[in-house]
């Protein structure tokens, strides 16, 4: 009888076992401990490349690379090389890619902190922290998360961007299959996302271009006295969120969508065809915002308007009714105030004839 519990018992250890191996493929037994280092140009460029598994980047004030970490069984070695101010960290596979937790690196690299930081994944997470120099990404199939210091441009497919680039005066984004989360300083801004929302919020741009196709997108910004924001949706809402009432020409249309204003004159609907358009001047500044739509709705405001209601949920409020209780023909939108100067287009078939805006 003990010998048949035994039995029992053995054998149950041996199916938790190897369902065990099957669960968690990824094992002590299975990932051997790397550690690399070398001495490098501290104002160089550095490439990075890998496939499978996550990089924690993170810059440092040493003159040098060191990679740590573990590489899985199917991972030849992790090489470190330099060439004059160019260096790379590369992940070399023992038979080319192979899918599988054999192929997989989890890695921490440190480079020197003002290094301009080339970064090439698949199947990879990817983690920034304290990079002062341009950052440059190419990712399929992973997260990208973490800060900036410099310049950063980045591509995915099939992952979510969620970065602040506190001093970047460049920042270029593009997305496929994947939400975008970008906060910074501004400057010079391109954001496209096919298939994916994305959320933009800078302190100033100077010249802006934003670009969505089935998804939304959410921008908040200071536009610069002399400014240049485009935005274009195809199937997405586009929604601004100005720091202040910015002075400039505004011109929006959109083919099948709704346009919201909180600070200046309502859409006009355009006398042939479908969609609606708005054109005015705000004040007397030389910036300019164009923005087309295509079945996706349209929405101005500032920051301190955006959101008020009153207690009932209704945009309207009782101020902006008269003695009768009705609403004026030219009221604002609720908590917008009085509306700025500004200077309407004549309501001519020329003025409401779509047109195609010119790219920045």
């Amino acid at each position: 009888m003990a010998t048949t519990h035994y039995l029992i018992r053995s054998r149950h250890w041996l199916t938790g076992g190897l369902i065990g191996a099957v669960l968690l493929p990824w094992t002590a037994a299975q990932a051997r401990p790397v550690h690399e280092q070398l001495t490098v140009d501290p104002l160089g460029a550095v490439e990075i490349a890998d496939v499978a598994g996550s990089v924690a980047l993170s810059g440092w004030d040493r003159p040098e690379i060191e990679v740590t970490g573990t590489a899985g069984d199917e991972v030849d070695r992790v090489e470190v090389t330099a060439s004059g101010s160019r260096s790379a960290v590369r992940v070399i596979s023992r038979s080319g890619w192979t899918r599988g937790s054999g192929n997989e690196t989890r890695l921490t690299i440190h480079v020197p902190t003002k290094s301009a930081v080339m970064v090439t994944l698949v199947s990879a997470d990817l983690a920034l922290d304290r990079l002062q120099g341009g950052v440059k990404l190419q990712t399929v199939s992973g997260d990208v998360t973490g800060a900036v210091g410099g310049d950063f441009r980045a591509t995915t497919v099939s992952g979510t961007i969620n970065v602040t680039a506190a001093a970047a005066k460049v920042i270029e984004v593009k997305s496929v299959s994947g939400a975008i989360h970008v906060s910074g300083s501004g400057g010079e801004v391109e954001v496209s996302t096919i298939s994916g929302n994305a959320t933009v919020d800078l302190e100033s741009i100077a010249r802006a271009r934003f670009k969505s196709v089935s998804g939304d997108l959410t921008a908040g910004f200071a536009l610069a006295a002399d400014g240049r924001f485009e935005g274009e949706s195809v199937s997405g809402n586009l929604n601004v969120k100005f720091a202040g009432t910015p002075a400039a020409d505004f011109d929006v249309q959109s083919m099948s969508g709704d346009i919201r204003n909180c600070f200046g004159p309502k859409p006009a609907k355009a006398q042939y065809g479908p969609g609606s358009r708005l054109s005015f001047k705000n004040g007397e500044g030389n910036a300019r915002v164009q923005i087309e739509t295509k079945s996706g709705d349209v929405s101005l405001c500032t920051k301190d308007m955006q959101g008020r209601k009153d207690s009932s949920g209704k945009k309207d409020s009782q101020e902006n009714k008269d003695s009768a209780g009705k609403r004026p023909v030219d009221a604002t939108v609720s908590g917008c105030g009085r509306p700025p100067m500004f200077y309407e287009v004549g309501e001519t078939e020329q003025a409401d004839r779509p047109r195609r805006f010119p790219l920045i």
